[in-house]
């Protein structure tokens, strides 16, 4: 599926929110009517295309297609965005989905995902594989959130504006890695440690020998298959940790202490860094109700 070139993307915002399910949710076999892009904050959703099967942890995304029968769901707690759009449509005025989606039978899941090739040139094509990674993406996607909700005078414009910016984001950095994100079993252990205990003080020695590696290899393998330093990941994993007890209205500075943060000056730093928000802002931004 080939999109022609960035430079020709007219992108509409169908809908876009942010929602955390409070138990298991499965939203079945359907197709939609348009693009999906699913953002996990924190917690773990699954997606099921044909016979690919992806696990989506906290700071990944899965993209899917119009016409694409796919299975969705998420494992108990999870926080995630979720936005709606075309590629190239002439007005930017959303047009919910919710009415074109079609549910299917379980044996309706055949046949696989229709990836879109973006052209960038002089730098050539880029694929947009279904699972993926991105830095710097939730603050867009908050915003994309906040417009769709509010409904502004010139909500939709900026909408096409956001969504351009976030795809901008995206396909660059599939650019600098070269190719899509391998799938990170090699260093699973160590991933599932930090994502289990994010407030210790991890070694990078230690997590090597959970993988059965060598510190330096383990973390130049961590840096290509993720994309970040071990060290650098594990900061993530307390943000997002952070982000919870947040909202569910512990103190600042108990947050940072429980998650091994040098002082509470340095998690306000880390924290905006990584959201654009400090923690108090974050707190009184709260979370836009599940839909």
């Amino acid at each position: 599926m080939s999109i022609a070139t960035l430079d020709d993307l007219m992108p509409t915002v169908n809908f876009a929110s942010r929602a955390t399910t409070q138990a298991a949710m499965d939203w079945g076999v359907r197709l939609i009517p348009d693009c999906q892009l699913v953002y996990v904050v924190s917690g773990q959703a699954e997606l099921t295309v044909g016979s690919n099967h992806y696990i989506v942890r906290g700071g990944e995304c899965v993209y899917y297609g119009p016409e694409c029968p796919h299975r969705l769901s998420a494992s108990g707690m999870t926080d995630y965005y979720s936005v709606h759009f075309d590629w190239k449509q002439s007005s930017s005025l959303p047009v919910h989905p919710a009415h074109r989606i079609r549910f299917l039978e379980q044996d309706g899941l055949i046949g696989d995902t229709r990836n879109p090739i973006l052209d960038i040139p002089p730098f050539g094509k880029v694929l947009l594989p279904t699972r993926f990674s991105v830095s710097g993406l939730e603050p867009i996607l908050t915003r994309i959130v906040k417009e769709y909700e509010l409904e502004q005078p010139g909500y939709a414009v900026t909408l096409r504006g956001l969504m351009i910016q976030a795809l901008s984001l995206l396909f660059r950095q599939l650019l600098d890695k070269g190719t899509a994100r391998k799938p990170h079993n090699r260093i699973d252990p160590a991933i599932q440690a930090m994502q289990e205990q994010p407030g210790r003080n991890w070694a990078v020695s230690e997590l090597a020998a959970m993988c059965g590696y060598h510190p330096v290899h383990f973390a130049k393998l961590f840096k290509e298959e993720m994309g970040l330093l071990p060290k650098h990941y594990i900061i993530g994993e307390r943000i997002k940790r952070a982000k919870r007890e947040l909202l569910h209205g512990e103190k600042v500075e108990v947050i940072s202490e429980t998650l091994g943060f040098a002082s509470i000056h340095y998690f306000s730093h880390q924290f905006k860094r990584l959201t654009g928000l400090t923690p108090t802002e974050f707190r009184m931004h709260g979370r836009p109700p599940e839909t």
